[in-house]
């Protein structure tokens, strides 16, 4: 503002960046015989109608005599701060709550969702641009937000396997680079199960920590699979002293083979409900493992099937 005439010769205020400069120039244009002098914080200038305003701030001041007339005018040259952006590519697994901090506490923002805040939640992968403005110092910067989906199990509570299946497998999807370890020992993304019980595996990744999950898993017999057990006591304490599949279908042809270690046929019999009661001819047999073959075909079906295992005997 002027202080001795009436018009404004410099804007009240001049604003850079630090480490920038900023052009100080006269409003009107005044005769080329016009005397001017600037006083600035480090030195007197003369007969320019434009300087440079650098390094630090403060007041600037200008005497212009044109006309025999005599204009004081002054500017106060502010140097902001220039915003830091410390925000970088990130990579994170899939659920976890994130948020984008610009700081720069008390400046002005814009990201490219539109939003003015100086933080933002990020839900999504993609690319994302803040820029953060101090009186129109300003920076901005790109990053790649990127989630990434931790080890998928898919597990319910209960798994349950028909004892047909040839394989009864259970797997998970590991991301790369995850390590794995299930509770029978096995590192690998997927292990085959032998009998009922209950899994779990812990899987590790930078992106996603540690998981853990579990299942209990049952066999069952599905369709017209048979329930055959694996040992028997012929001990005649009227516990488990038979052997017999258990059968779930009608069969038109039914033939269970049992041997011994030798290939010696120590029971047969096509009766559906026929048992093994741990004799050959009579005479008790040893305790040993021994050989079962079931050959079958379903009622309505000309399908046969053959079933082969092994039995153990105790007393």
């Amino acid at each position: 503002m002027s202080l001795f005439s009436q018009k404004s010769i410099l804007p009240d205020t001049t604003g850079f960046c630090a480490g920038d400069s900023a052009k100080i120039e006269l409003k009107d244009n005044f005769d080329k015989n016009a005397t001017i002098q600037w006083t600035t914080p480090y030195n007197i200038i003369y007969n320019t109608k434009k300087i440079t305003a650098f390094k630090t701030g403060g007041k600037y001041y200008v005497k212009v005599i044109s006309n025999k007339n005599t204009f004081y005018d002054s500017t106060f040259v502010k140097v902001y701060t220039k915003p830091k952006l410390n925000i970088h590519d990130t990579v994170l697994c899939k659920g976890k709550q994130f948020f984008l901090d610009a700081r720069n506490i008390g400046y002005k923002y814009l990201w490219n969702t539109g939003e003015t805040t100086q933080k933002i939640k990020v839900e999504n992968s993609g690319n994302y641009w803040v820029k953060v403005n101090n009186f129109g110092c300003a920076i901005s910067v790109t990053v790649s937000i990127k989630f990434i989906q931790g080890t998928s199990t898919n597990f319910s509570a209960e798994q349950q396997f028909c004892l047909s299946e040839p394989t009864k497998i259970l797997s998970i999807k590991p991301t790369i680079g995850t390590k794995i370890l299930w509770n029978t020992g096995a590192t690998s993304s997927s292990i085959t199960i032998v009998k009922e019980g209950n899994y779990w595996v812990t899987t590790e990744n930078k992106s996603c920590g540690l998981q853990t999950d579990s299942v209990k898993v049952k066999l069952k017999a599905c369709d017209c699979e048979m329930l055959i057990p694996n040992s028997f006591t012929p001990n005649e304490d009227n516990k488990n002293d038979y052997f017999f599949p258990v059968l779930q279908c009608e069969y038109s042809y039914f033939l269970l083979t049992i041997s011994d270690k030798w290939g010696n046929t120590v029971f047969n019999t096509n009766s559906t409900s026929g048992k093994w009661d741990g004799r050959f001819k009579g005479n008790l047999c040893p305790e040993d493992n021994y050989v079962y073959i079931i050959e079958s075909s379903e009622k309505g079906t000309d399908k046969k099937l053959v079933r082969k295992g092994h039995i153990s005997l105790f007393r």
